[in-house]
C-alpha cells in the first residue's frame, strides 16, 4: 500500500523575496499503526519516532499531537488538507509533520516488508522527503545462501534505518512575510454545465494566525459579488462563459497587514455545450429467445464516440407500435453492454415481431442525445409451408410451395413419395425453397392405376434463428377451388361503400 498525500494548490504573494533555510527541530508523527505476526507485536510508530530521536530531532508528543487531530476531527492521514497542516505547525510548534504506511509484513522463513514515509513542511505543507523500502530476508543472501535474514524483527530494523536514511536537516523557503490564512477549499457548482448558466461558489478562508480582509474572487476577466456571514464561508454566483472550455477560479486576498495574495486555480469550471455522441451496435438484429441455445438472446455495444461525463443513461426497447417493453437505466459511465433476453418488464416473454431500442444519455451539463432506433426481430415461431400438388402426370410430379417466416429461412429438406410409397425425389438446399418443384416418378414396376395410393411428403425446414418445422409422410393434396366472392350486403348489383 503507497499513501499518497494531495495538497491543495500553492498559495503566491506579489513580491517575492529570496530563500531561506529553516532548520528542522520538531517533528509530528502520524501513527504508522501497530501489528502482530504470530505472537510478535511490532509498533512501528515508535520505531519511527526511535529512529527521529536518534537522529536528534525531537518528537512532539503522541498524546499532544492526538489531542490536535480529535480537535480537528482527522481521523486518516488522507484527510490531512493544507490548512490543517500549517495550524498543526502554528499550534504544536512542528517544523514537519512525518506520514505513512505499511504496505507489505509477513513472517516464516523468508519475512518481508514494504514501507513508505513521506516529510510534509508544516510552514507551507509542501513535500520535503520521501522514500519507500522493499525488502524479504532472500535480498540480503549470496550464492550460496549465506546472510539470509531469518527474523522479521531483524528484517524490520534494517528496512526502517533505509527508509529514514538521508532525512533532510533543512526546509528550504522563500523569504516572505507569514501567510495568516489559508483557503482550505474552494469550488463551483455545479462545476460541468452550459454556457449561459449559473453556478454557485463557495470557498472556505481559515485563519491561522491572523485574519483576511478582503477577498476578490475571478473568471477570466469577471469578478464574482461574494458574501460572507461569518467571514469564514465566502459564496457567489457566476454566470458561466458562453464558449466551451476549463475555466480556472483566481481569488486574491488581502490581509491586515495590507499584503496582496493571489491563489490561482483554486477550482475549475467546465462549460460543455455539446450533447454526448454514442452508438449502439450488435452483430445481428435477430433473437429466438425459446431457450434452445440458439440465438435465445442478444447483445449490444454502446459506445461513447467522443470523451464526456455521463449524469445518467436509459436503454429503451419498445414494440412496432411504440410502447415501451423494456427498459433499464443508471447513472455515471455507461455499462460495457447490455443483453436482451426477448423479457418485456415484467419479465415474460415478448411476442414475436420487430422492436426497436435506443439508448437515450445526458452529461453533466444537462446535455441530451438520443441514439437513432435500431430493430430488433424476435422470432420464436417454426416457418410456415405450404406444400400443394400442382399437377400430377404420367411421368412427373409438380409441387407449388408456399413459406413464410419472419427472419428468413436457413435450410430445407423434401422427400416426395409417390402413391407406391417408394421415394420419387429428394430435394434440399440453403435459404428460400423454390415456388415449384418437380419430381419424376418411379416406372418400377409399371404404372400405378390411377388413385391407388396417396401421394406423399417428407419435410424439414429451418430458419436462422434457429426455429424447425418437421413433418413426416404427409399426404399431398391438390390446391382448394377457390371460393366465389360473396356478395356485399344491399341491394343486388349496387355498390355499397362500407369504412
Amino acid at each position: 500500500m503507497i499513501l499518497v498525500l494531495i495538497l491543495s494548490p500553492c498559495l503566491s504573494v506579489y513580491g517575492y523575496g529570496g530563500e531561506k533555510s529553516v532548520k528542522i527541530k520538531n517533528v509530528a508523527v502520524m501513527p504508522f499503526g501497530s501489528f502482530t505476526v504470530g505472537a510478535h507485536p511490532f509498533d512501528f510508530t515508535r520505531l519511527i519516532t526511535d529512529h527521529l530521536i536518534n537522529n536528534k530531532f525531537s518528537i512532539i508528543p503522541q498524546d499532544v499531537l492526538e489531542e490536535f487531530l480529535v480537535k480537528k476531527r482527522v481521523r486518516r492521514t488522507d484527510l490531512l488538507d493544507r490548512a490543517t497542516i500549517r495550524e498543526m505547525g502554528m499550534s504544536l510548534s512542528a517544523d514537519a509533520l512525518m506520514v505513512g504506511s505499511v504496505g507489505v509484513l509477513a513472517g516464516g522463513e523468508n519475512p518481508r516488508i514494504a514501507i513508505s514515509a513521506q516529510m510534509i513542511d508544516c510552514i507551507d505543507s509542501s513535500l520535503v522527503w520521501a522514500n519507500t523500502t522493499s525488502y524479504t530476508g532472500e535480498d540480503f543472501a549470496t550464492l550460496l545462501g549465506i546472510g539470509k535474514i531469518w527474523s522479521l524483527q531483524k528484517l524490520i530494523e534494517v528496512a526502517v534505518t533505509d527508509l529514514l536514511t538521508g532525512l533532510p536537516t533543512e526546509i528550504r523557503v522563500h523569504d516572505e512575510p507569514a501567510r495568516p490564512f489559508e483557503i482550505a477549499q474552494a469550488s463551483f457548482f455545479p462545476k460541468i454545465l452550459k454556457g449561459g448558466q449559473a453556478t454557485h461558489v463557495s470557498i472556505e478562508v481559515r485563519e491561522i494566525t491572523g485574519k483576511a480582509v478582503d477577498i476578490k474572487a475571478f473568471v477570466l476577466g469577471t469578478e464574482v459579488v461574494l458574501k460572507s456571514d461569518d467571514g469564514r464561508w465566502y459564496t457567489g454566483t457566476l454566470t458561466a462563459p458562453s464558449i466551451e472550455g476549463e475555466y480556472p477560479l483566481r481569488v486574491y486576498v488581502t490581509d491586515q497587514e495590507n499584503t496582496l495574495f493571489r491563489m490561482d486555480d483554486l477550482a475549475q469550471l467546465r462549460v460543455d455545450n455539446t450533447p454526448p455522441e454514442v452508438a449502439i451496435s450488435f452483430r445481428q438484429g435477430l433473437i429466438s429467445p425459446n431457450n434452445d441455445g440458439i440465438m435465445d438472446d442478444i447483445f449490444f455495444f454502446p459506445e461513447l464516440l467522443k470523451t464526456d461525463t455521463l449524469e445518467v443513461w436509459r436503454v429503451e426497447i419498445a414494440d412496432e407500435a411504440g410502447r415501451i417493453v423494456r427498459s433499464e437505466e443508471g447513472t455515471g459511465g455507461l455499462p460495457g453492454g447490455f443483453i436482451w433476453r426477448g423479457e418485456n418488464n415484467k419479465y415474460k416473454q415478448v411476442n414475436d415481431g420487430t422492436y426497436f431500442c435506443r439508448l437515450i444519455l445526458e452529461d453533466k451539463a444537462g446535455n441530451r442525445s438520443v441514439t437513432p432506433k435500431k430493430s430488433i426481430v424476435v422470432d420464436t415461431t417454426p416457418p410456415e409451408v405450404k406444400l400443394v400438388l400442382a399437377d400430377e402426370g404420367d411421368k412427373e410430379i409438380t409441387l407449388g410451395v408456399e413459406i413464410r417466416d419472419v427472419s428468413g429461412i436457413g435450410d430445407w429438406e423434401l422427400i416426395i413419395y409417390d402413391r407406391k410409397g417408394d421415394q420419387a425425389g429428394e430435394f434440399d438446399g440453403k435459404g428460400d425453397m423454390p415456388r415449384m418443384l418437380t419430381c419424376v416418378k418411379s416406372t418400377q414396376g409399371g404404372p400405378s392405376p390411377e388413385k391407388e395410393g396417396f401421394l406423399a411428403y417428407s419435410l424439414e425446414v429451418g430458419d436462422i434463428a434457429g426455429n424447425r418445422l418437421k413433418r413426416e409422410k404427409e399426404p399431398l393434396k391438390p390446391p382448394e377451388p377457390e371460393k366465389p366472392e360473396e356478395e356485399l350486403p344491399g341491394k343486388k348489383g349496387v355498390w355499397v361503400e362500407d369504412f
